[in-house]
């Protein structure tokens, strides 16, 4: 049911898990692999490090969204794959592959509602549909979600360090405290995929169209100064906005003769956005800031393959593209920008493997260049990756990690426009801002003794150099301050913990534990330690058609790479009672029943001329109640299955906020 090697770990899932899962993240967070870590909101995938993991179905390659529809029972088997050297995963580093059935012709069609309670009105409805015809397969999605809640915003005490009209240091307290918001957002996903797969040719395309309207943003509340006058002011806030987006995604492999691949990538995605942004308070004039932008991004990644006998492995690898911004403010301010970040970059990889040892390396060269307004910045940097499993056995493996490589700022961080915030507040970016190097070790140890018992003891460094770091200046005499970005100090993160999953009972009981602790550490003008401890942990009871689960995961807790602050969550805890057959999948889920309030998080930030306290007012920690309905019908004569399509994704924005 579970083994290592020095590919791969794969996991069987039980009848069980796979009847309580209504999707394939549900699936991964059901069977509890102990190398992987899901965020209970979002459904991100990452591995013990935080570093996201690739989700392929049969080798091809999926999102959250695409995976969403596939039909669990028809699902074989899980394997986490580290470095793999089969050219289909096309580079990926860290990779889980779902194997399933297919179809030979034929298809199904799953419909999937998603209702939340106690938190405003919230509704996700999806229909996903396959239809496959001999060596082709046509895939479907459309879908419509719906929010409209009155508890989203933020209340923020900022004590600013200023100077008055005469020149003389003070400092201020403001307050602003939020008492009311309005939140409406709407959003509609098509896409529409076609695969072709033979023995040694795959060809995918997958074409996607999104609107998103968020008509209504309102937030409202008092406003307070100290020192100052016992008067208390009042602010409102409103961010309306809406974006259309176009995606295509391409894939072509090829088996070649005298063992070779080929295959090449290509990625295009096109946003259109317009974002509104008023606010005013009782005691000054309103600031107006809209913001309509033109984002493009594309890239393309080729690799050719070489198989050298059994144990050997040769890659090369090409990969070039470019994010495209065409953003022009209007209002308090007028701004017109023209951003682009180009590169292009060449690799060798080298992969050898035996029964017990895997090693991959990579070694490559990258070109970049900025260009904002006219300002250009050009790098050129190497980039290497390491990695070496040793697997004795199918119950023992042994893992490590190296990386080298570059952290690239965005427009938002290089456009030298000067924004008003608040009365006291600007921002801008800098455009002479550097790229930062940095290295990742990453080590771990997976042991298996049995099918009931599994554990992943892993630890992780990570050391960013003279880091993009925000800072804050004086402003206007030193009237305001000004947010801005320089390269500063060095950014350090450590990480040891452990992950264990046991099944008891027959396997009726799953239990599932994962304590880590973490070494946060700021050099440079930002000199700050923290070092938090968390915890996630779940249980899980079938009986016969039935599930009951627990989860619990304790506030997340981190200190930013980029940003003198700490973040500090709320707790996440649910209890979730299911039914299901091969059809139907019925949940009902309480969560947060012991949270009270709206608060979410807060966050501290501390600085020479600034200190804020910001706390996130929303839905995220707030009790609820989830019920998610799936129903799935299929026809045809079922050889193979899986592959879903999803929603696609947009182009990165570049607007300010």
């Amino acid at each position: 049911m579970q083994r290592t090697s020095p590919t791969s770990t794969t996991y069987i899932p039980t009848v069980r898990q796979k009847n309580a899962s209504q999707n394939a993240v549900d699936l991964l967070r059901q069977m509890a692999i102990p190398q992987l870590q899901i965020n209970p909101v979002s459904d991100a995938v990452t591995d013990n490090a935080g570093v996201d993991v690739a989700i392929f179905i049969n080798y091809l390659e999926a999102s959250k969204e695409e995976m969403e529809g596939m039909r669990m029972p028809d699902v074989r088997k899980v394997e986490y794959l580290e470095f793999p050297s089969d050219p289909r995963f096309r580079g990926a580093q860290r990779v889980i592959n779902i194997i399933v059935y297919e179809y030979d012709y034929g298809g199904y069609t799953k419909l999937t509602t998603n209702e939340n309670f106690l938190m405003g009105f919230s509704t996700r409805n999806n229909i996903f549909s396959k239809f496959s015809y001999k060596k082709m397969t046509y895939d479907l999605y459309v879908g419509a979600s719906h929010w409209n809640n009155h508890h989203g915003g933020n209340t923020v005490k900022g004590i600013y360090s200023l100077k008055d009209e005469d020149g003389a240091d003070y400092k201020l307290t403001r307050t602003e405290a939020l008492d009311g918001s309005h939140y409406k957002q709407s959003q509609y996903p098509v896409t529409l995929r076609a695969t072709y797969a033979s023995e040694k040719i795959q060809i995918r395309n997958t074409f996607g169209f999104t609107h998103s309207g968020v008509p209504t943003y309102d937030q409202r509340g008092s406003l307070t100064y100290q020192p100052g006058n016992e008067r208390n002011y009042t602010f409102d806030r409103s961010n309306p906005n809406r974006s259309n987006t176009i995606a295509y995604q391409g894939s072509f492999f090829f088996s070649l003769p005298k063992r070779f691949s080929f295959d090449i990538s290509p990625r295009f995605n096109y946003t259109h956005s317009n974002d509104y942004l008023s606010y005013s308070t009782s005691n000054s004039s309103e600031i107006i800031r809209n913001a309509r932008e033109n984002a493009y991004n594309y890239r393309v990644d080729t690799y050719l393959r070489k198989h050298i006998g059994q144990k050997h492995t040769a890659m090369l690898g090409i990969n070039g593209g470019d994010h495209i911004n065409r953003l022009r403010y209007s209002g308090t301010n007028n701004y017109y920008d023209s951003f682009h970040n180009s590169f292009a970059a060449g690799s060798l990889c080298y992969n050898f493997q035996t029964q017990k040892i895997s090693l991959y390396a990579d070694a490559g060269v990258c070109w970049e260049e900025s260009d904002i307004n006219g300002e250009k910045y050009n790098d050129i940097y190497p980039f290497i990756h390491l990695n070496f499993r040793l697997s004795p056995n199918a119950k023992n493996a042994f893992s490590a990690y190296f990386q080298y490589a570059t952290n690239s700022p965005g427009i938002a961080e290089k456009a030298s426009d000067i924004l008003q915030e608040n009365e006291f507040m600007y921002i801008t970016g800098n455009p002479l801002l550097e790229n930062s190097r940095h290295v990742s070790l990453n080590l771990a140890y997976t042991w298996m003794p049995s099918n009931a018992f599994g554990m992943s003891a892993f630890s992780n460094f990570f050391e960013c150099f003279d880091r993009q770091l925000v800072v804050y200046d004086p402003y206007n005499d030193g009237q305001a301050l000004i947010r801005n970005y320089r390269n500063n100090g060095n950014y350090i993160k450590e990480e040891i913990g452990l992950a264990a999953n046991w099944k008891l009972l027959g396997g009726k009981l799953q239990l599932y534990a994962s304590p880590r602790q973490a070494f946060y550490k700021s050099t440079g003008i930002y000199r700050k330690s923290y070092n938090p401890f968390t915890v996630t942990a779940q249980a899980t009871y079938y009986l016969d058609s039935f599930y009951f689960k627990a989860y619990y995961q304790s506030p997340e807790k981190q200190m930013s790479s980029i940003s003198p602050h700490i973040y500090e969550g709320r707790n996440f805890h649910s209890l979730t009672v299911g039914w299901a057959n091969s059809d139907w999948n019925i949940r009902v889920m309480a969560a947060n029943f012991f949270n009270k309030g709206w608060s979410c998080a807060k966050t501290i930030t501390e600085t020479p001329l600034y200190t804020g306290y910001k706390e996130n007012i929303g839905t995220n920690s707030h009790p609820r109640i989830n019920v998610a309905v799936t129903y799935t019908f299929g026809y045809g004569k079922k050889v193979k299955r899986g592959n879903e399509v999803g929603e696609q994704s947009g182009a990165n924005s570049a607007i300010m906020k």
